[in-house]
């Protein structure tokens, strides 16, 4: 499940590192859409996800782009 994966003491580890893996999970995000919702939204105390997209790891994926690129985040 979702929950488990994103409370697994290896995935806290990547939120604990804070806005530097940020470029680190964009990326990933660019290349192959996984489940890094959970820790971006950690990370940053943002969701830029509208409901309408939840569950489309395409979509959402796409969201968190968009967004990191108006913030000037780079990858």
């Amino acid at each position: 499940s979702v929950t488990a994966m994103a409370t697994h003491p290896a995935y806290q580890e990547i939120i604990g590192v804070g806005p530097a893996v940020l470029p680190l999970l964009l990326r990933e995000l660019e290349l192959r859409p996984d489940h890094w919702f959970w820790a971006l939204k950690a990370v940053t105390g943002v969701d830029p996800v509208e409901p309408s997209q939840r569950g489309r790891l395409d979509v959402m994926a796409w969201a968190w782009i968009k967004w990191a690129r108006g913030q000037g985040i780079q990858w």
